[in-house]
């Protein structure tokens, strides 16, 4: 089976990037800065590494150019991701020796593996007499493999507050998996101001938008939409402030990068839950969910 390093410093990122690629049947490693990243290449080898542009310690085009320099990698496949806020990055990379450059926020998990396919087997095409990627192997078990997000049951419009253009993507395209319509929006005011143009079934609130803190939204939300379930997610939220947000109207508070996986068969229980009679989101239990992968 072809290994995979995966360079990115956002844990939620790296988490569904992870998960993806252990589902499609490939080995798997993470590193969260450049230095680290650079370590894990020489030390693991891989076929192929996805190397995101902004790392702490040592951005991407760095780590290219240092992995390039030996000649055990001078044709190792890089896909880099690059930001749309810094253009000058993309010409950075090509010249660095990028196999391909990708927008990060706007290529799905499932695009970014067939660009992966895509890399790996021009790579094998490529280099006559080199064993080909994943030879006398097999894919890795189902049962080892994370499973994809299914469809969901109860499909419904959700409202995503997130300012990050690639976590934007990625949980857009995994409440899509699910069934649902999603509308994101990249502020506070942006969603105070759709909610009222647009009926949502349920609401998703990052923890801080450059406007303002989640927990601040959650409550005026709860105040205008009493029904409407409205799920709060961070990774870097401390057990107390998971609590203030849940007592502020959040019905779930997605604490790790892995329960974002399954947040669309999570949205598809808690629409279907606020649709019973009698029903209404701030009467219901609350509590910090912990997903399993």
């Amino acid at each position: 089976m072809a290994k995979i390093v995966v360079v990115e410093d956002q844990p939620v990122l790296a988490t569904v990037y992870r998960n993806k690629f252990l589902a499609e049947g490939y080995q798997v490693e993470v590193a969260i800065d450049g230095e680290a990243g650079v370590a894990l290449i020489n030390s693991a080898k891989p076929d192929l590494v996805i190397l995101d542009v902004m790392l702490p310690k040592l951005n991407g085009i760095e780590v290219l150019k240092r992995v390039r320099t030996s000649p055990l990698f001078e044709t190792l496949p890089v896909i880099i991701f690059s930001n749309a806020s810094l253009p000058g990055m993309v010409e950075q990379a090509w010249d660095a020796g990028a196999t391909m450059v990708l927008s990060k926020s706007s290529h799905s998990p499932k695009q970014i593996v067939e660009s992966v396919r895509t890399a790996l087997k021009a790579a094998s095409e490529n280099q006559p007499g080199a064993p080909r990627v994943g030879a006398g192997s097999s894919p890795i078990p189902a049962a080892e493999a994370v499973a994809p997000p299914g469809r969901g049951d109860t499909p419904g419009q959700i409202l995503l507050i997130e300012d990050h253009p690639e976590v934007r993507t990625l949980i857009s395209f995994l409440l899509d998996q699910a069934g649902h319509q999603v509308t994101s929006v990249e502020s506070h005011a942006g969603a105070l101001r759709q909610a009222k143009l647009q009926e949502f079934d349920m609401f998703m609130v990052n923890r801080v938008c450059p406007d303002g803190l989640g927990i601040t939204l959650c409550r005026q939300l709860r105040q205008s939409f009493p029904r409407q379930p409205i799920v709060m997610y961070s990774t870097a939220a401390l057990p107390a402030e998971q609590q203030a947000g849940l007592d502020a109207g959040a019905r779930s508070y997605l604490a790790r990068p892995d329960d974002l996986l399954n947040i669309g068969n999570l949205a598809s229980d808690l629409i279907r839950e606020s649709k019973e009679p009698g029903r209404v989101s701030k009467q219901a239990p609350l509590e910090v969910t912990t997903l399993a992968a």
